[in-house]
């Protein structure tokens, strides 16, 4: 078995990663595994969620006194009992498990703490950082919540759509040209302002000019 487990390897998570994952709780870690392999089309078995926990912190998931063992009991059942209970999870070990409604919006912000490496790392930055003031951070922060934003730090960026777009600039299509303009005008304004610190956020505004001109240009008419 320990032959076996020599050639176990990550099978949703990006190695980068794991240190930022190896701080979160079982259960939220679970969310990630499950919430993740949801977004790769992939169905995990309660062995392939154990060892994915086990390999991201194996500190906290191996037997005791045999660290280079998984501890397949306790994760199986904290997965039973988030499933139960607690109704974080759906489905079942034979056809897999999936995220609740409530789980899925657990994983989003799961994604933004450890994709975007932390949205705490961030506000340490921004607090030291005398040029960045609260005026300025606090639309950053609505950004970085819409759904464009994680979707595209997701990896997911093929399923933004225009109301994605519109939620993003914060605009509508029953709003007047000269105000829409006045709002995309000010999202640039913060994109600009965090470029630097949040390469996500500027990639996606590229990326949102470019799929969505022609939308742009309709609101603008």
């Amino acid at each position: 078995m320990t032959n076996r487990l020599s050639k176990v390897q990550l099978k949703v998570t990006d190695i980068e990663h794991v240190s930022e994952l190896a701080k979160l709780s079982t259960v939220n870690l679970i969310i990630w595994i499950i919430g993740r392999s949801s977004d790769l089309n992939l169905i995990l078995s309660l062995e392939d969620i154990t060892l994915e926990a086990w390999l991201i912190n194996p500190k906290k998931h191996s037997l005791r006194g045999y660290s280079q063992f998984p501890d397949s009991f306790n994760v199986i059942k904290r997965v039973y009992d988030m499933k139960g209970r607690n109704g974080w999870l759906e489905g079942t070990s034979t056809g897999g498990f999936k995220l609740s409604q409530k789980a899925k919006l657990k994983y989003k912000d799961i994604v933004i703490d450890v994709l975007n490496e932390g949205t705490k790392i961030l506000s340490n930055k921004l607090g030291d950082d005398r040029t960045i003031s609260s005026i300025d951070e606090a639309p950053y922060k609505r950004l970085i919540k819409t759904p464009a934003y994680l979707k595209f730090v997701s990896g997911k960026k093929n399923e933004i759509v225009e109301t994605d777009y519109l939620q993003f600039f914060g605009v509508n299509w029953h709003q007047k040209p000269a105000y829409i303009e006045g709002k995309i005008k000010n999202v640039e304004l913060v994109v600009d302002t965090f470029k630097t610190k949040d390469e996500v956020l500027n990639e996606l505004h590229k990326y949102l000019i470019g799929k969505f001109e022609s939308t742009k240009n309709f609101l603008l008419k």
